[in-house]
This record gives structure tokens, sequence and C-alpha cells, in this order.
């Protein structure tokens, strides 16, 4: 799987955070907390791909 944020592959779920019913997984905490600024942003990018 794939961070929404930098697109680098998630070799592990530490980092996680759930937006609507949907979990999504981070390579860092850093773009776990990016992610958080603007969930529509990243979802809706996940979505156009």
């Amino acid at each position: 799987m794939k961070d929404p944020v930098c697109g680098e592959e998630v070799n592990n779920t530490t980092y996680k955070y759930t937006y609507k019913s949907v979990t999504y997984y981070f390579c860092s905490p850093m773009c776990m907390a990016e992610f958080k600024k603007n969930p529509d942003k990243y979802v809706k990018n996940i979505k156009e791909k």
C-alpha cells in the first residue's frame, strides 16, 4: 500500500488514521500530520487515480 501524502510504499501499520470510516496508512508521522491538516485533498487524489 502507498502513503497518500508522499506516495512512498508503506511497510508497516504503525502510522494510521481513520477518516470517514476509512483507515489510511502512512510511512511516517510527518505524512500522517500533513494528511490530518486537509484529508479531503489527499482522499480526492486517491480516488482520481
